[in-house]
């Protein structure tokens, strides 16, 4: 009877073992490749009216990372700033988030990679835009 406790324990330690490698490797393989340290630099932020600063929050990115932005004092209430949108390399949207009057932070994820952050109006007008890079060490 023992001898048949212990395989059955062996079998599901090994069913254990498959599932948690097969779940990482699926994980991995979904979610595109990990980048340690992400960085981030901002071509036309100098220029800027709007942005100040924008900054990686996070240690590491799996295809996307969360960037904190922060915007000038009068981003959002002489120049309206209502809302900020990241484009993608690819010309899609990335993602977007709205912005409140008087508002000076905001957290959006941005793609690891080259993308475009761009600030709207009211009306959904283009108010500045910056190009945005998210690098660092790529592994997986």
């Amino acid at each position: 009877m023992t001898g048949n406790r212990k395989t059955n324990e062996e079998s599901s330690r090994l069913s254990r073992r498959t599932f948690l490698g097969a779940a990482g490797a699926g994980i991995a393989g979904l979610s595109g490749c990990l980048t340690l340290s992400p960085k981030v630099s901002v071509s036309g932020l100098a220029d800027s009216d709007v942005f100040e600063t924008v900054s990686v929050r996070e240690p590491w990115a799996s295809g996307r990372v969360v960037v904190s932005i922060k915007f000038a004092p009068t981003a959002t209430t002489e120049l309206g700033v209502r809302g900020v949108t990241v484009i993608g390399s690819s010309g899609t949207e990335f993602d977007t988030a709205a912005v409140q009057s008087g508002q000076l932070k905001k957290s959006v994820f941005f793609p690891v990679g080259k993308s475009t952050l761009t600030a709207v109006d009211f009306d959904g007008k283009t108010v500045d835009s910056v190009d945005v890079t998210v690098r660092g060490t790529k592994i997986v």
